[in-house]
């Protein structure tokens, strides 16, 4: 049986021996103590650090918009919960946006104020709630733009500016009624 089936390692290369003998490390196995190759703690400290991903999220700046709107609680209608996430009216996709689409999707107009329990039934793929969602404009598509498409709140109907601002509208005929948040 060879030392790759055994242990699930290759066998050391002269150059990786000699690297190691430099660096005063051993080039023996503590397994198989062959001198083959590194025990599985030895190779996994040679590996390189993984990568942390990038933030594609919101800006503090924009979390603080979107919290200052919300007033602390959960925008879906009828709802009196603590806000406890930020939902995203188009999917970030696995992984996040990057570039000019993260930026679009991370302004305040994107983002509604949300309790955990709405957040997990407005993001399930499946279910009724959803269809309801996306009717009242808390799910969006690729080609809708968030500033222009209204969307029913606990406070009514809304379009969402990028300043934490919001206009009451019907969605049939908005209007050009422009508020601050407040709490």
């Amino acid at each position: 049986m060879t030392l790759q089936r055994r242990t699930g390692l290759n066998p050391m290369s002269p150059k990786r021996r000699a690297e190691l003998a430099a660096a005063g490390r051993s080039a023996f196995s503590t397994f198989t103590n062959t001198g083959a190759g590194l025990s599985r703690a030895a190779a996994d400290r040679d590996r390189k650090p993984k990568r942390k991903p990038a933030y594609t999220g919101p800006s503090d700046r924009v979390k603080a918009l979107v919290d200052g709107r919300s007033g602390g609680r959960c925008e879906w209608p009828g709802c009196e919960r603590a806000q406890q996430d930020r939902h995203h009216r188009l999917n970030r996709k696995a992984g996040g946006r990057h570039g000019e689409a993260a930026e679009r999707i991370n302004q305040a107009s994107w983002l509604l104020g949300v309790c955990r329990r709405h957040h997990d039934r407005v993001t399930n793929p499946v279910g009724e709630v959803r269809v309801e969602a996306e009717r009242m404009g808390w799910i969006l598509r690729e080609h809708q733009d968030a500033a222009t498409t209204p969307v029913l709140t606990r406070r009514g109907w809304l379009l969402l500016g990028n300043g934490g601002d919001f206009t009451i509208c019907n969605p049939n005929q908005p209007t050009n009624q422009t508020l601050e948040a407040t709490a």
